[in-house]
């Protein structure tokens, strides 16, 4: 069948552009996550010691 050979390599490049794509969604999800539960755990700390103060 002509053109297979290229129609394999842009098969392979389509699922690399789409396993880069699913990674950087990934990532960006896991870091606003990771700041919003370190910000949360900020406030957390602020109010024991506010509390331990009083």
């Amino acid at each position: 069948m002509p053109g297979a050979g290229l129609a394999e390599i842009y098969f392979i490049v389509a699922m690399m552009i789409l396993i880069l794509v699913i990674c950087a969604v990934s990532v960006y999800f896991f870091f606003k996550t990771y700041k919003k539960e370190m910000r949360e755990k900020a406030e957390r700390e602020q109010k024991k010691a506010k509390e331990t103060n009083a």
